[in-house]
Formats: C-alpha cells, structure tokens, sequence
C-alpha cells in the first residue's frame, strides 16, 4: 500500500513539473490579454450575419445579374488575359472595365459602406454590441487607470537615467577639447580612406627604395605624407568632436522631452502597447475560426451569376470577416481614443497665455483710443510722402498707380497692403484724383473694390469712385507684371504704389514706373526684392515697416493697438531670451522656461 502510494506521490510531482516547464505561470497582464480577447472573439461567435445578408445579398446579386445581363459573353478566359497581358479585343476591353467596377466601386464598395446606426464607425456595430465592447474595452482602461503611479514613477526613472546619459556625455565632450594625437590615430585606424592612402604611401616608397639615386624624392614624399597625417588627424579631432556634440544634443533633447510626457500621454501610449498584445492573443484565436480579411473575388461573383446555392455561404462568410473588421476596429476606438480628459492640464499654459493676452489687448485698446492722436510712431519718409505724391498727381492731371504684389489674399503682407489701399484711397477722393489697381487674384479684386469704395466713402465723395479702374489682371507672375508694366508705359502715372510681397517681378514692375517718371513708394518684407525697389524707388519700407504703414496713416484704434501689441511682445520675447541665456549659461539643465511655453 505505501509503495503505490509513493508511485502516485512520484507520479504527481513529476506531472506538476513537466506542467510547470511547459507552462510558465502567467502574469495578470497576460491573462487580462487573453481575457478581453476572448471577450472580443465571443462577440462575434454570437453575432448573426442574417439581418445584414438579408439587406446587402439582394443588392449585390442585381448588381452582378444587371451585368451579366449586358455583357453575357464576359467569361473567365477573358480575366485570365488580363493578368496575363495578353491583347484585348473591343468588347473584352469593355467587359473588363465594367466587371472591374463591378467588383471595386460597387460589390466592394456595398459592403463597405454598409453602415447600421452610426456614421463614424466602419463596419457593421449595432446598439446592441456596443456595450459589450465597451465593456471589454474598460477593463483594459481600468487596468491601465490601477497603473498611474507605477507608469509615473517609470517615466520618473527614465528622465533621471537620461539626465545622468546627458551629464556623462556633456562631460565628455569638455574632455575631447584636450584628446591627444594619440588618441586620434587609434580611431584612424579604423578609418578607410586613411588606411587606404597609406597604403598607397608605402607602396610607392617600397618600390622608389629599390632604385638608387632617389633620397631627395624619397625624403620629400616622406614630409609629404607627414604632412597629410597631421591633416587626417586635425579633421580626425573635429569629426570625434562633432559627433560628441550630436549625441550630446540628441540625449538632451529626448531628456527635455521625455520630462515634458504628461499620464495622459504615458496612458495613451499603453493603451497602445496592450491593444497590440490583445491583438497578438487573439491570432490563434482567428485561426481557429477561420476568419480572413473581406474580400470580393472572381469565385464569388461567378457562384452568384450562377444562382449557385454556395454563393450565399460564401457571402455570409465574408461579411462575417467583415463584421470582424469592424468590431475590432471599434474596440480599437474604445481603447485609445475614447476617454479624453475634459481638461488637459498640459495645455494649461495656453489658457493663461490667451488669457494675459486678452487682458493685454483690451488695455492697449483702451489706452490707444483716449489718445491715439499723440501716440507716438517713429517717423517713416516713405508714408510722410504719400500727401505730396497724390497733391503731385492731383497737380499734373495724371492718375496714380497701386498694385499688392502676388501675395495671396491670406498672406500678412497682402492684408498690410490692403490696409494703406484703403487710406490711399482716401487721400485720393479728398484730393479729387484717379487712381488704378491692377490685381493678380480674382479674390483680391473684390477686396480691392471695398478697400477703394471705403475709402472714397470716409472722404464723403462715394459717386467718385470708378469701379472699373480695379480690374484683374493674370494669375501668372510675369503676365501680372507685363500688364502692369504696360500700364505705367501707357498711363503714365504721376505715382506709382508697390505694396505687398514680391518675386521676380519687382524690378519689371519698379523700372517700368521709373521710366514713366512716376514718384514710386514701394514696401515689402521679401528681403531678396529689397535691393531693386531700393534701387529704383524713391522711398522703401523695409520689413515690418510695411505692417506699420496702415496704423501710421490711419490711425485707426484697433490697427494701433495691434502695432503696440507687437511692440510689447518684441520686449516680452527680448526679456525672455536674455534670462534663459543667463538661466542655460549657468547651469543647462534649467528648462523650465521652455517648459513653460511648451505645448502641443
């Protein structure tokens, strides 16, 4: 009796080993894996494809019968040519084509669309299904919620790890200033270019010590190739420090980054790094079932023109593979894009900002409108002019030309320019001139049209204004400034304005009006076009003098706000980068600034 016991005792310890080799205890990780896995794969054991087929499979079989109906000779062999790039003839070709269609844009494209009750999700997910897959889909959030702390204190551990990798190497890199020859040649030894010039080097003086005669020759090749080993190690140096200088940047920059992840992204990327280890347990899972990826092939379609009773089975099975798709689509969703914070608090820095901003705006505003008249606005010699080069028109009987460049009408220097339009516009009705505005862009006309009628309107002489004198021109950048050069040649205007951005075309433009004898006032923050309107204009607004013109001549309260608001902001920005200078020459770990501002 004791010895069959002590055979059943043997025979169980052997059986919990051998189990216990061959399958290692698993995780609660693992296991929650496999759990949801099964719950998603039950969902579809459970779903039943009849409503579906009994919508979709009448549709689709019109459609094949509607084409077997116009093309009854369409046959196999004709698909076989095809793949096989064999000719056609007419009516091949056009069966072809029309059985593709039939395939792609309608079979396919039937199934594909077929959509239950909401619009956002590609598949076949009714009502019913919904709160069982969002039941699976929280476990796996739940479970990643239960690791906030241990997803912290990770990320915690990393950015100290990254920062002591960026230490060493910072330390590094101040060592390599001093990096001997020595150890400079070491690393050229691994250098192919270098090993392959010296080997060409003794060669050569191999082959000259074997004539007599030669020592001046062998000697000056010797100080030769000194003379090129102390230049491979002097590039040597530079390239060993260089490459330093990259690792440093490159371990600093995922340092900053890694220490700016918030638990929302350290959330987002596990529900990543769990859907991937869901889908892994479900293969086996799939196989088993059988299920593959939809698709509508040349079987199926030939079954259904046949009325064969198969077809339908084979129909079934695919919208089934179908439904698969879409269901683990949908849990996808629910993982990872369905549970958003209401407030992100690593965008707070935004709100504030918008905030102070708002604030900011509202005061200048404020101020500028109680006294915008003495506000003070460095003087501009180009914008000074614009009264005497109109009275100067007005004088002569001569019109006055305006064009805004090929800027398009949401570029900033486009909308500059549409702003001293509208006070240009003014002076010419008050001063009882002509003025013509060729444009490059049918949405810039219109807009040229209200700017003029605006301004001839606020000067109180509207019946003035000539609506056919803005007019477009081309949309093609040499046809634009052929077309305005003809006009300063053929109007010969007393005045020519060139506001806004700039090509190629600046020079044509400006040497056009230069030998009309127009008094030309150009601005433009293109700085390659610069030259040629300071060349042949009598005044330039450089840069952002252009977006300062329209507040200059206007002095319209919101445009002096915003002029004032960027003049703040240039002194906010100056103050900023002088204390971070300061901050990183102390000590270049101190980040915070860039973590204030940073968001994405």
């Amino acid at each position: 009796m004791r010895s069959i016991f002590r055979i059943c005792l043997l025979l169980a310890v052997f059986a919990a080993a051998f189990a216990q080799d061959n399958d290692p205890e698993e995780s609660g990780e693992d296991i929650l894996c496999k759990e949801v896995a099964e719950d998603v794969v039950s969902i579809y054991r459970n779903w039943s494809p009849k409503r579906d087929f009994d919508i979709l499979y009448p549709r689709v079989k019109g459609y094949v019968d509607d084409f077997y109906s116009d093309y009854p000779d369409f046959n196999e062999e004709i698909i076989r040519k095809d793949k096989v790039d064999e000719p056609l003839n007419d009516y091949e070709r056009r069966s072809l084509v029309a059985y593709k269609s039939l395939k792609t844009d309608l079979i396919f494209e039937e199934v594909a669309r077929f959509i239950t009750t909401k619009d956002f999700y590609w598949g076949y997910i009714p009502d019913s299904l919904d709160k069982q897959i969002s039941a699976a889909a929280q476990k796996v959030k739940d479970y990643i919620n239960s690791r906030e702390t241990e997803l912290l204190q990770a990320q915690e551990i990393l950015v100290s790890e990254l920062l002591d990798e960026t230490r060493r190497i910072e330390t590094e890199l101040s060592e390599m200033k001093n990096i001997t020859d020595l150890e400079v040649v070491n690393e050229l030894l691994n250098d192919e270019q270098y090993n392959n010039e010296m080997y060409q080097f003794h060669t050569r003086l191999d082959s000259l010590k074997k004539d007599d005669g030669r020592e001046e020759i062998i000697s000056g090749l010797i100080k030769e190739n000194y003379d090129r080993i102390e230049f491979y190690i002097d590039k040597k140096k530079k390239d060993l420090i260089a490459q330093k200088r990259e690792e440093y940047i490159a371990t600093r920059e995922y340092w900053i980054e890694m220490k700016r992840i918030t638990l929302f992204d350290l959330k987002e990327e596990e529900s990543y790094r769990l859907s991937d280890l869901i889908a892994e347990a479900q293969i086996p899972m799939v196989e088993d079932l059988g299920i593959a990826s939809f698709d509508v092939s040349d079987e199926l379609i030939k079954k259904i023109g046949q009325n064969d009773p198969a077809a339908e089975d084979e129909f079934t099975f695919q919208i089934r593979n179908k439904f698969f798709s879409g269901l683990t689509s949908t849990f996808g969703t629910y993982v990872i894009y369905d549970d958003f914070p209401v407030f992100r608090t690593f965008r707070l820095n935004v709100l504030i900002g918008t905030l102070l901003f708002m604030i900011l705006f509202f005061y200048v505003f404020i101020q500028v409108k109680k006294s915008r008249e003495a506000m003070y606005i460095r003087k501009i010699p180009g914008l000074d002019a614009i009264d005497d080069a109109v009275g100067r028109a007005t004088e002569m009987g001569k019109p006055i030309v305006y064009d805004s460049g090929l800027g398009g009408y949401t570029h900033i220097d486009t909308i500059a320019s549409m702003l001293i339009l509208k006070s240009i516009a003014k002076k010419v009705a008050e001063f009882k001139a002509e003025i013509y505005v060729p444009t490059c862009d049918p949405i810039i006309l219109q807009i040229s049209e209200e700017m003029v009628a605006s301004g001839f309107l606020d000067a109180g002489y509207p019946e003035d204004h000539k609506k056919d004198n803005i007019f477009f021109i081309a949309y093609d950048q040499f046809a634009f400034a052929a077309g305005v050069a003809g006009i300063l040649s053929r109007k010969k205007p007393a005045t020519a304005f060139h506001f806004g951005y700039y090509y190629a075309e600046s020079l044509l433009i400006s040497e056009a009006g230069f030998t009309a004898g127009a008094i030309q006032v150009a601005g433009t923050t293109a700085v390659s076009q610069l030259p040629f309107f300071i060349t042949s204009c009598d005044y330039t607004l450089m840069g952002e003098e252009l977006y300062a013109a329209a507040a200059y001549i206007s002095r319209d309260p919101q445009i002096l706000t915003n002029l004032k608001l960027s003049d703040y902001a240039k002194v906010a920005i100056g103050v900023l980068f002088i204390i971070g200078t300061i901050l990183l020459t102390i000590n270049s770990e101190w980040t915070f600034l860039q973590d204030l501002i940073h968001t994405r």
